[in-house]
């Protein structure tokens, strides 16, 4: 008993300690508006606009990289399909302090997840505030699959410097 009760106070703090550093912080609603198209989808179903005028963002955190250059990392969801709201995205965009391309970004669809790390075709646009994809295609987590991502999802306006 003596055990699982330290066990339980270290998980509790552990959690806490995520939280505070954004490590499983979700996405807030913000007042910033966003537009991804999906086309060429290897599932048709997923293809189509999402958009919101409130985005989910979550805080700018700064990834401390050891002999590189820091990376700032944040999430974005509620990006509803247009034509069925019962659809959305959600994602997670990584890029290096003053570069202007990502280094990664997943995105999420109807539980199917794709990814890329590399900044093909995508602009880091601090003065409009935005990621920027132009026709990127990002392949599947299994490999077995691609989307193209076209439009801008907003950088939280709160961010370290460089971000």
């Amino acid at each position: 008993m003596k055990h699982s009760l330290k066990t339980l106070a270290l998980c509790a703090a552990l959690s806490s300690l995520l939280v505070a550093c954004g490590g499983t912080a979700d996405p807030d609603p913000s007042n910033r508006s966003g537009l991804l198209t999906v086309s060429a989808a290897s599932n048709a179903t997923l293809n189509g606009i999402y958009s919101s005028n409130a985005v989910g963002l979550t805080s700018v955190q700064t990834i401390v990289r050891v002999g590189a250059t820091d990376a700032c990392e944040f999430s974005y969801d509620k990006m509803v399909k247009t034509t069925d709201s019962t659809v959305s995205a959600a994602g997670r965009i990584r890029y290096i302090k003053d570069a202007a391309t990502l280094q990664e970004y997943s995105i999420s669809i109807s539980g199917s997840a794709f990814g890329k790390a590399d900044g093909v075709n995508t602009t880091v646009d601090r003065a409009s505030n935005v990621i920027r994809f132009t026709a990127a295609v990002v392949p599947s987590d299994t490999g077995t699959a691609t989307l193209t991502l076209t439009g801008d999802v907003p950088i939280p306006l709160s961010r370290p410097a460089g971000c």
